[in-house]
């Protein structure tokens, strides 16, 4: 569990959605030091660096085990 930090990631997938007028991405990534684990946030698209591209190296903001965002490294 993440109490709150960051962690370097890859990105795998990203989907831009639209719930009633606000934008969000679906992502799914895995930390570098687990590859193999696939891990799942849904984050605003403000929460985001601008176009995020699977494959791209980022860094995910967690708190309380929660994704807060991403950054690209």
């Amino acid at each position: 569990m993440i109490m709150s930090g960051k962690k370097d990631a890859v990105l795998h997938q990203v989907n831009l959605i639209d719930i009633h007028g606000t934008r969000f991405y679906d992502i799914i990534f895995s930390h570098t030091d687990t590859p193999d684990q696939l891990r799942r946030a849904r984050i605003g698209v403000e929460d985001a660096y601008p176009d995020p591209r699977p494959g791209d190296a980022i860094s995910v903001t967690y708190l309380m085990n929660v994704v807060t965002g991403i950054a690209q490294r």
